[in-house]
C-alpha cells in the first residue's frame, strides 16, 4: 500500500512541476498561460504534503527527540512511547474532525477556473488523519505484542533486543 502511495508523490510532484514550468515558459516566452494550473498545482501540493506526512510517519522519517529517550531506563522508555502515541492519536482526532468541517462546508465551493471542489483539497487532511491513526496504531499494537523480542522507540524505529547492550 505504501508502495503505492510513495509512486503517487513522484507522480504528484513531477505533475506539478511540469505544470508550473509550463506554465512560467508560456507566460513569460509567449505572454499567455494554462489558466487553471495555478488552482490544479495547489491541489496537488496540498495532497503531496498530506501523503508525504503519512510515508515520512510510516518511515520513522519524522523530528523525534530520542537522544533524551535513549539514556532512560526501559519501562521509562516504553511510557514515553505511550505518552507520545497518544497524544498523536489525539493530534489525529482533531485534524480528523477539522478536515472534516472543512470538507462538508466547502463540498458545494468550486475553484473558479479549474471548476475542482474545493472540499478536495480539505479531504487530504482526512486520508492524512487516518493513515496516520493506522500507523500510530500499529506501533502501539507493535509495542505490546507477546513474544516481541525487540523494543519500538517513539520515531517507529526498533531499539536492540532485551540483553544486547543494555545494562539498565
Amino acid at each position: 500500500m505504501f508502495r503505492i502511495l510513495e509512486h503517487l508523490l513522484v507522480l504528484g510532484m513531477s505533475v506539478m512541476s511540469l505544470m508550473v514550468l509550463l506554465n512560467v515558459v508560456l507566460r513569460y516566452g509567449f505572454n499567455s498561460g494554462i489558466p487553471f494550473s495555478v488552482e490544479v498545482s495547489r491541489l496537488i501540493f496540498v495532497w503531496v504534503v498530506f501523503v508525504g506526512s503519512v510515508v515520512a510517519l510510516k518511515d520513522g522519517a519524522h523530528l523525534s527527540v530520542s537522544w533524551l529517550i535513549d539514556v532512560f531506563p526501559r519501562p521509562v522508555r516504553l511510557a514515553c512511547f505511550w505518552v507520545s502515541h497518544l497524544l498523536m492519536l489525539w493530534c489525529c482526532w482533531l485534524l480528523w474532525q477539522g478536515s472534516w468541517v472543512q470538507t462538508v462546508v466547502n463540498l458545494n465551493n468550486y475553484a473558479p477556473i479549474s471548476g475542482i471542489s474545493v472540499g478536495t483539497m480539505y479531504a487530504a487532511g482526512l486520508f492524512a488523519a487516518a493513515f496516520f491513526a493506522l500507523i500510530i496504531l500499529r506501533n502501539l499494537w507493535r509495542s505490546i505484542r507477546p513474544g516481541r523480542s525487540e523494543e519500538i522507540r517513539p520515531d517507529g524505529s526498533s531499539l536492540p533486543a532485551r540483553g544486547e547492550g543494555d545494562d539498565r
